[in-house]
């Protein structure tokens, strides 16, 4: 990019910049400052869903993603079906992307998302987004057992989560 002489401050794209159709506005953040869970958070999470999934004596994979999806933590307790592990990832990330729990979508649409993504979209019940202060941070995942089953122990994790979320929130207005 170039300053014009007769305009300072005024910014005239390159060649290449156009060619490659970008065009980058000096005034445009080139960054986001979206909040994401972190390792920590998301083993939080799957540590509560475990203790759940052993309370109800259903085995069950668990999985946490941040906001985009991205797995962040995963857990199989013994005894969870081994093809349990790609619904379980699917549902956190259906949840994260959608910004609602899994399992609503009418079924002949969940069908063909389904199909359309390979899988990546699940429209089973068991998947939670992780919503804090009205922001969406990550999302929950759980599979293996009956649908109640799987919402008990994802409800569970992402629970402790947001308490924990909650907590170091008032612990950083105390301190301050």
């Amino acid at each position: 990019m170039r300053s014009t002489p007769d305009q300072p401050g005024h910014v005239v794209p390159s060649f290449a910049e156009i060619y490659s159709g970008v065009h980058i506005m000096p005034s445009q953040s080139l960054t986001h400052s979206n909040q994401q869970l972190t390792y920590a958070a998301a083993a939080i999470a799957v540590e509560a869903a475990v203790a759940k999934s052993r309370e109800i004596g259903a085995p069950e994979c668990i999985a946490v993603v941040d906001a985009g999806g991205n797995l962040l933590a995963f857990a199989r307790i013994e005894g969870a079906a081994v093809l349990a592990r790609d619904p379980a990832i699917a549902k956190a990330a259906t949840s994260a992307s959608i910004g609602a729990p899994t399992g609503a979508i009418p079924f002949e649409f969940g069908a063909n998302l389904g199909l359309a993504s390979r899988g990546g979209i699940a429209n089973l019940g068991g998947g939670f987004p992780i919503v804090f202060r009205g922001v969406i941070v990550g999302a929950i995942g759980v599979g293996s057992g009956t649908t109640e089953q799987d919402v008990a122990v994802a409800e569970a994790g992402r629970d402790a989560v947001l308490a924990a979320l909650g907590a170091a929130a008032s612990d950083r207005v105390r301190a301050s």
